[in-house]
């Protein structure tokens, strides 16, 4: 996906396999193709699963210089309703939270990654960015869509001390005002460099181009915004002087 506003890398992509608790887990991986070393973003899928759009994501970054995984939590099951949904989280339960480690250390001990490690996630994802992050201190910046920290406790947030990008739709009744505001009052006590974002009138999945409720307005500016933290936390290296063919 050309980006007019970035030089961009060439880049490589597929799927691979992660060992995760001893077991084989699939993962999607996308990076510059040369150069390097480069930050690494372990991506963590909404409750729909791994889709091809979420694959876009990850390619979308690694052409920004990342190195990108993307753990198949739900290894190799997507979802259609929102039922679907719920029995594949139910399916995959506490073990998510050994997948996304198994992602980080994957990036952690890899030659071409400089030791920067972000997490972004959608919707359950960035519940499990926020599960992993208050137990950890080798990230460099986490990012959340449209997530609020149901399963993390106040004493667990405070603990936090990554920077945090959280972004929201203000029509999104998962993520209900009160509770993003209980959020910013939280963050905003801490000394962590923090920013939360509300876009009117986007919904639920709104940076998710195939979704109907996708908002092409909002959907640019939350990747512009995340793509700055990012670079601004991970030590990314200079773009590539030439668009890749």
């Amino acid at each position: 996906m050309f980006e007019a506003s970035h030089l961009q890398y060439s880049i490589v992509s597929g799927f691979i396999q992660i060992v995760s608790d001893g077991h084989h887990l699939p993962a999607f991986w996308a990076h510059p193709e040369l150069g390097g070393p480069f930050p690494g973003l372990v991506m963590l899928h909404d409750h729909w699963g791994l889709t091809s759009h979420i694959r876009t994501q990850a390619r979308r970054f690694a052409e920004q210089g990342y190195y990108v995984i993307a753990p198949d939590l739900f290894n190799r099951q997507t979802a259609t309703s929102p039922e679907e949904a719920q029995a594949l989280i139910d399916q995959v339960g506490e073990v998510a939270l050994s997948h996304v480690k198994a992602a980080i250390s994957a990036l952690l001990t890899h030659h071409r990654c400089n030791s920067k490690i972000g997490l972004i996630g959608w919707g359950m994802g960035g519940e499990l960015v926020l599960r992993t992050a208050v137990y950890r201190e080798d990230l460099s910046g986490i990012v959340l869509f449209y997530s609020l920290p149901d399963e993390v406790s106040s004493a667990e947030l405070r603990m936090l001390d990554e920077p945090v990008l959280a972004i929201f739709g203000e029509a999104d009744p998962g993520c209900p005002a009160e509770k993003i505001e209980w959020l910013r009052q939280l963050l905003a006590g801490s000394a962590m460099s923090h920013e939360i974002v509300v876009y009117p009138e986007a919904g639920r999945d709104f940076f998710d181009d195939s979704r109907a409720s996708f908002n092409a307005d909002a959907a640019e500016d939350a990747w512009k915004r995340a793509l700055a933290f990012l670079d601004q936390h991970l030590d990314v290296p200079p773009r590539r002087s030439e668009h890749p063919m």
